[in-house]
C-alpha cells in the first residue's frame, strides 16, 4: 500500500499565485470552458447597428434610405404637430438637450472675447515680468526672483 501512494515534493513553495502543481491548468485548457461565447454582442452593440440600419423611406414621390434613428425622430415630429401631448413633451426635451439654439451661439462668441482680452492682459503682464525679473522686496536689502 506503502508502494501506491507517491509523495511528491515541490521544488518551490506553495502559495499566493503559486498553486500546487496537480490543480494547475493543463497545457490547451480554458481557465473558463463555458464562458462568453465568440461573437455574441452587447445590448448596447445590438442597439446601435439597429438604430443605425438604414430603412426605405419615400417622402414627397422620392425614394430614400436614411438612418431608423432619424426615422423615429422624424415620426416624432409628425406627431407632436398633430396634437400628442406625449411625443409633444418628449421632443422639446430633445430639442432643449440636444439642439443647439443662436443665443447659445452668441454667448458663447462673447465669452471667448472675454476670454481673449484676459489672455491678452496675462501676457502683457508675463512679458513685463520676464523683461524685469527681479524686483526689491519691501523689506531693505533683500530682492527675490519670480
Amino acid at each position: 500500500m506503502v508502494d501506491r501512494i507517491r509523495i511528491r515534493k515541490t521544488s518551490y513553495a506553495v502559495g499566493y499565485g503559486r498553486p500546487p502543481e496537480e490543480t494547475r491548468f493543463r497545457k490547451g485548457q480554458s481557465g473558463n470552458p463555458k464562458g462568453r461565447p465568440r461573437g455574441s454582442r452587447s445590448i448596447g452593440a445590438i442597439l446601435q447597428a439597429i438604430i443605425g440600419q438604414r430603412i426605405t423611406v419615400t417622402e414627397h414621390g422620392t425614394t430614400r434610405r436614411i438612418p431608423a434613428l432619424e426615422v423615429m425622430l422624424r415620426r416624432l415630429t409628425n406627431d407632436a404637430m398633430r396634437g400628442d401631448v406625449r411625443g409633444l413633451k418628449l421632443l422639446l426635451s430633445l430639442i432643449e438637450r440636444y439642439a443647439q439654439s443662436p443665443q447659445a451661439e452668441h454667448r458663447i462668441a462673447d465669452l471667448l472675447a472675454e476670454d481673449l482680452t484676459i489672455l491678452a492682459r496675462y501676457q502683457q503682464d508675463a512679458g513685463s515680468l520676464l523683461a524685469n525679473p527681479r524686483r526689491k522686496s519691501k523689506k531693505k536689502g533683500r530682492a527675490h526672483e519670480i
